[in-house]
This record gives structure tokens, sequence and C-alpha cells, in this order.
């Protein structure tokens, strides 16, 4: 019960990957495997203009906190994973002396010192010990911001949406001195989304929803101002469940009543596709047509990295395979729906 009340409290707190070129690999679909038509490239970017940052630096972050940053920080502490990430992709990485026991991208954050859990959960002692100078939070870390700060100057980055990953990666790249790296990557990130968004926009938008977690009868997914919406619009798609704000767990009436053409689940949902064809699900559209589709990787989905890009892209072979290369076995349902 206690991973699951972390994975829940994950979702409605929308923690936090991108390459230059997108994805690749195989792609899950009802226990099916499939080869993405998408390039897979690596993290490493190169510096766009050369632009430096002037120290001291003083910043608002996206708490409306002003922060002061009296040099080029040198010993940087990431409390969520997305942060971590990010950091990887403007060149910055080997700045960090201590990231959460939840990183697990790029390879390379192996080799960096666990401060304990994510947000609110990490080990203040630890963190102390690492003598940073520089320690950059999340929204989830609020609890213990004024422990931070006893530590070291605290940006806390709170992105909601894919311009918010934008604005994440721009202010990290300023209080790093790695601008031109920032830079590069947003460049990238747009290339790439627009490719999708160029590609999907005449096609029709099926109805999509999206399933975070299914635990003890409850359907967790998420709505406007959340960046898991913004995938779906981007691929070319129609959140179901656009119209409520951030998380939610809409009842079986509503999610039948808006009988969804095509059904995304995580693969930490607690839920895999051929289990909903022994729910209510096997009455929508999407489960009776057999496009249901399981993401390849939930981090992509669920954190706010550059990595998002990945997420956009394969979400828009779930929808429109045909325009992308793509090919998926059906979901095919032996079960009888509960009724």
């Amino acid at each position: 019960m206690k991973k699951t009340f972390r994975v829940l409290i994950v979702f409605i707190l929308a923690i936090a990957v991108f390459t230059a070129g997108c994805i690749g690999g195989t792609t899950s679909n009802s226990g099916k495997t499939t080869t993405s038509s998408l390039s897979k490239t690596n993290t490493t970017t190169t510096t766009k203009t050369t632009i430096q940052t002037t120290y001291p630096l003083t910043i608002k972050d996206d708490m409306n906190r002003i922060v002061t940053i009296t040099k080029e920080p040198q010993r940087i502490v990431s409390l969520a994973p997305s942060i971590t990430e990010t950091l990887f992709y403007i060149g910055a990485g080997d700045k960090l002396v201590g990231v959460t026991q939840w990183a697990d991208w790029p390879p390379a954050v192996k080799n960096i010192t666990r401060v304990g859990g994510y947000g609110k959960y990490a080990n203040i002692e630890i963190i102390a010990n690492l003598s940073p100078d520089l320690i950059i939070a999340d929204a989830y870390s609020l609890d213990i911001l004024s422990e931070l700060e006893k530590i070291a100057p605290v940006v806390v980055v709170n992105p909601k949406d894919v311009n918010g990953i934008y604005h994440q990666i721009e202010l990290l790249g300023k209080i790093t001195n790695r601008q031109g790296q920032a830079e590069r990557v947003i460049d990238e990130m747009k290339a790439n989304i627009s490719r999708v968004t160029e590609k999907v926009k005449n096609l029709p938008r099926p109805r999509v929803f999206f399933l975070l977690s299914a635990y003890n009868g409850e359907y967790w997914t998420a709505g406007k101002n959340t960046f898991m919406d913004d995938i779906i619009r981007l691929a070319g798609g129609k959140n179901i469940f656009d119209d409520i704000s951030g998380w939610g767990k809409p009842s079986k009436e509503e999610i039948l009543a808006r009988d969804p053409e095509v059904i995304v689940l995580l693969p930490t949902s607690g839920i895999n596709a051929t289990q909903l064809c022994d729910t209510f699900f096997a009455q929508t559209a999407a489960v009776k047509e057999g496009r249901v589709y399981t993401a390849k990787d939930a981090n992509v989905y669920q954190r706010p990295s550059p990595r998002i890009v990945n997420a956009i892209m394969e979400m828009a072979e779930f929808l429109h395979p045909e325009a992308f290369g793509a090919t998926y076995s059906p979901l095919t349902c032996q079960a009888k729906a509960e009724t």
C-alpha cells in the first residue's frame, strides 16, 4: 500500500528523455512488440551561441521567489529526477553531487551520491554533508524548503506543460552558465515536436483516455494544465478529460459516456491492456477496436524533462500509426466484460 500511495502522489503532483532525434527500440502493445520507426540519439549537445551568465545572478523561480546565486554553481543537489535529466541535457551533469534515489537516467547518475527520496523525502543531513552551493527542487520539496535554505540557495521549478519545460530548461541553463546548450536543447525539442504536429494537423483527432494508475477500482487520468494533456494534443489526439484541471479519477459512468477511441496506459499503472478486457473498459470503442496501447517507458510521460519529446512521438504513433509507418497488433479480448 505504501508503494501504491507513493505512485499516486507522484501522479497528482506531476513529477518528472527526449533525445535530439527521438525514441527507438520496441513499443509494447497488449504484450506484443513492434519496431519503432523513430531514430535514437544521445544527450550530447553543443553550444548554439556563446552566452555567458554574469554573477552574482538574481532570478525569480517558478514559486515567484527571488533567489541570488553569487557565483557559478559547481556543487548542485537535484531533488527531482526530471531536474537531473535536464541538467545532463544542457551539459551541467558534471556539477551534480547529489540526486534522489529515483534518478535513473542517464546511466552516469549511478555514480552520484543519493540524498534519499524524492522531494520532501530527501535526507537533509546527507544534503548538508555534500556542501552544495545550489539546490534545485520542484514543488514537491516545499515542505522542507526552510531547512534546505539553511544549507544553500534553493531554486524551485514547477513546469506544468511543454512550455513550462522550455522555461525550466532556459532557467537552469542561465543558472548553471549553460545558456547556449539550453537554447540548443529547446530548439531541438521544438523541431522534433513540429515534425509531429505537421504530420497530424489534418488528421482526425481520436478521443483518448490516458490511464495513469488503476488501484482499488479508481482510474486516475490527466486533465488540462498537465504536460500529459499536452502530449495528447500535440500528438494529434483529443483528451476526453481535458475539461478537468490537473489530475482526476473519473467514474466508470463518466468514462463510458465519453467512450474513448484510444486508451493509452503506463506500464506502471497497476493494470495491463489484456486485463482491461475483464472490466467495464471492454464496453468502450477503444477495447472493441483493439486500440489499447502500453507506453514503453512511464518516466518519459511522468517526468517534465526534455524526454517529453519521446512521449509525444510515441503517442503520435499510437494515435496515427499509418502516418508514422508504425504497426501494432490489436488487443483481442477473450474474457467476458463485467457489467
